[in-house]
C-alpha cells in the first residue's frame, strides 16, 4: 500500500438502466440480454519531466471493453463486464502497448523467419464488473434493493474518492423513502490480506470503508447530498519483517453538497471536511486528521456556447507538526475528475497537472491536495459533429513544501518529499503554473468519435525544487497531446 488512505467510498451508478439506443437480446426464459462495449486507440505525445534536454515520450495503447447486462426480471439485473489488462498493477492496466503483445512480462512472438517479430496475441483480460442488484417494494413498502459485487464506486461528486474507473468490491442497499430522496449505506472491502503471524504478534493488515448517503432531488436541475464515509486500516504497510511498527488508521470524511439551475444559471457547491486519527503501535504519536477542501462554480449557456466559472480549494500541511495531517487526503483514479455535476467537460483537468506530473503532495491523480485554483471553461458545438471543450487554470500551492506521511513501511513522519525545499536550500514558492486545455472531438459516425486532446502548463517556480528539474534549475514547461479513435456499441 504505497498511499494508505487510497481508500473510502460509496456507491455509482447504483441503478444500471439500459441505454435508449442499444438492442437487447430477449432469451427463452423473458431474460433480457443487453451487450455492449467499446474499442479504442490512442496516440500519446509528452512532454512532462520539466527538463529542457529530456526527450519527449510518445506511443500508442489500445483497449476493450465489453459487457453483457442480464435483466432476468423487472427486479433482478447481473452485470459483466470484461475489459482488456495489460498484466501490470499501475494506472494504465487497461491499455495495451501497440507493438508488444501488452503483456508486462514481455510478448511471445510467433513470426519466423529473419524477421521474427510480432505476429502475437493481444494482452489478457480482466473482470471491470461483476454484480447483482435486487430491488422492489416487497420488504419496506417502498422501492429498495441490494447491489452486490465488484462495481464502480464513487463518493458524492468524487472530490474526496472517485473509483468509478477499475472499481471496488462492495454492498450497497438502498431505499427511496419518498421519490425524490434515495439513502444508501455500502460496505466496501479494500484490502483483505491473510492473518500474518510475526515473531511476538499478529497482525491483519486489511482495510474497510463504510459509508452512508443521503441524496435529495426534486427536479431533474437541482439536488442536495450528504454522506459521511469511515475508512478503517489496519496494520498500515505492514511486512513480515516487522512487527510492531505499523499503525491503525481511523478516518472519517464527512461531504455536502448541492446543485441547481435558474434562468439559465448553474450553480454547485461542494465542501468535504476530515477528521479521524492515525493510531500508533510504538511510541511515535498518534496522527490527527484535520483536512478539508470546497469547490464551488457557476456556469451559464450563451448559445450555442456553455461557460463555466470555478474555484477550488485543498488544505495542505506545511509539515511542522507531527501530530497533524492538515492535507486534504484524496483516493482517486487514472481517469478521474475533481466532481462537477454541471459541467460538459469530455477530458478531467487539469490534465497536465492532475495526470501527467505529481501534484503539490507528492501523488499523482491526485486531485484537490494541498493546492488551490481557478478555472474558466467553455463548451460549444463548432460545427455538426464537431465539438471544442477549452479551460483555463491559474494553480496554486497551498503549502510550498509539500509532505507526506506514508510509504511502502508505514508512518515516516514530516519528510518533504516533493519540492525538496529543505534539501535544496531554496525558498518555498507557491506558483504551481498557469495550465491551457482543450479537447476536440469529431463525431463520424453513430457510436464512433475521434479527438484530439491536451494541455500545456506554464511551468511555476514550485517546480525548481523538484529533483527531476534538478533542483534549483528553472522548470521547463510540460506539455501533452493525445489522439484518440473510439467505438462504442
Amino acid at each position: 500500500m504505497l498511499f494508505v488512505l487510497g481508500f473510502a467510498a460509496s456507491a455509482f451508478a447504483i441503478h444500471a438502466d439500459i441505454p435508449s439506443d442499444t438492442t437487447a437480446v430477449v432469451a427463452a426464459d423473458g431474460t433480457q440480454i443487453t451487450l455492449s462495449g467499446d474499442i479504442r486507440v490512442r496516440y500519446d505525445w509528452r512532454h512532462v519531466s520539466f527538463i529542457s534536454n529530456a526527450p519527449e515520450t510518445s506511443f500508442v495503447n489500445e483497449r476493450i471493453r465489453l459487457g453483457l447486462e442480464a435483466k432476468v426480471s423487472p427486479n433482478t439485473t447481473g452485470m459483466i463486464q470484461l475489459s482488456s489488462y495489460n498484466g501490470g498493477g499501475t494506472a494504465d492496466s487497461d491499455n495495451l502497448v501497440a507493438g508488444t503483445g501488452g503483456i508486462s512480462t514481455g510478448s511471445v512472438s510467433q513470426a519466423t523467419g529473419a524477421a521474427h517479430y510480432g505476429n502475437e496475441f493481444k494482452g489478457d483480460l480482466t473482470i471491470r464488473q461483476m454484480w447483482i442488484m435486487n430491488q422492489g417494494t416487497g420488504l419496506l413498502g417502498v422501492n429498495s434493493g441490494i447491489k452486490i459485487g465488484h462495481m464502480p464506486i464513487i463518493v458524492g461528486t468524487g472530490l474526496f474518492l472517485d473509483h468509478s474507473y477499475f472499481g471496488d468490491d462492495a454492498l450497497v442497499a438502498f431505499t427511496n423513502p419518498v421519490k425524490e430522496l434515495e439513502l444508501d449505506a455500502v460496505a466496501i472491502k479494500f484490502a483483505e490480506s491473510p492473518t500474518v503471524t510475526a515473531t511476538t504478534e499478529t497482525l491483519s493488515d486489511e482495510a474497510n470503508a463504510y459509508v452512508f448517503i443521503a441524496n435529495y432531488k426534486p427536479d431533474k436541475t437541482t439536488g442536495v447530498s450528504f454522506d459521511a464515509t469511515y475508512v478503517d486500516v489496519q496494520n498500515v504497510g505492514y511486512v513480515a519483517s516487522g512487527p510492531g511498527l505499523y499503525p491503525d488508521v481511523h478516518l472519517w470524511n464527512f461531504g455536502i453538497r448541492g446543485n441547481t439551475e435558474v434562468e439559465g444559471f448553474r450553480f454547485m457547491v461542494d465542501g468535504e471536511i476530515q477528521t479521524g486519527q492515525q493510531v500508533s503501535n510504538t511510541t511515535k504519536p498518534n496522527v490527527d486528521f484535520q483536512g478539508y477542501a470546497a469547490k464551488g462554480g457557476v456556469g451559464y449557456t450563451l448559445d450555442p456556447v456553455k461557460l463555466d466559472l470555478e474555484f477550488g480549494y485543498g488544505s495542505g500541511d506545511n509539515g511542522k507538526d507531527n501530530t497533524k495531517v492538515k492535507t486534504f487526503i484524496t483516493t482517486q483514479g487514472p481517469e478521474s475528475t475533481f466532481g462537477d455535476p454541471y459541467r460538459s467537460m469530455g477530458m478531467q483537468g487539469p490534465y497536465v497537472y492532475n495526470y501527467r506530473t505529481v501534484n503539490a503532495a507528492n501523488n499523482t491523480y491526485g486531485g484537490l491536495e494541498n493546492m488551490w485554483y481557478l478555472r474558466l471553461g467553455g463548451n460549444g458545438d463548432l460545427a455538426k459533429d464537431w465539438n471544442l471543450d477549452i479551460a483555463v487554470y491559474y494553480l496554486q500551492a497551498v503549502e510550498a513544501s509539500a509532505t507526506t506521511l506514508y510509504n511502502v513501511y508505514g508512518f515516516t513522519g514530516k519528510n518533504i518529499t516533493t519540492t525538496g525545499v529543505a534539501e535544496g536550500g531554496l525558498a518555498p514558492n507557491h506558483d504551481i503554473g498557469t495550465e491551457v486545455d482543450y479537447r476536440l472531438t469529431y463525431k463520424i459516425d453513430k457510436g464512433l468519435q475521434t479527438w484530439v486532446e491536451g494541455g500545456y502548463l506554464w511551468a511555476g517556480d514550485f517546480w525548481r525544487a523538484v529533483s527531476t528539474v534538478p533542483l534549483g534549475s528553472n522548470p521547463t514547461d510540460a506539455y501533452t497531446t493525445r489522439v484518440g479513435i473510439q467505438l462504442n456499441f
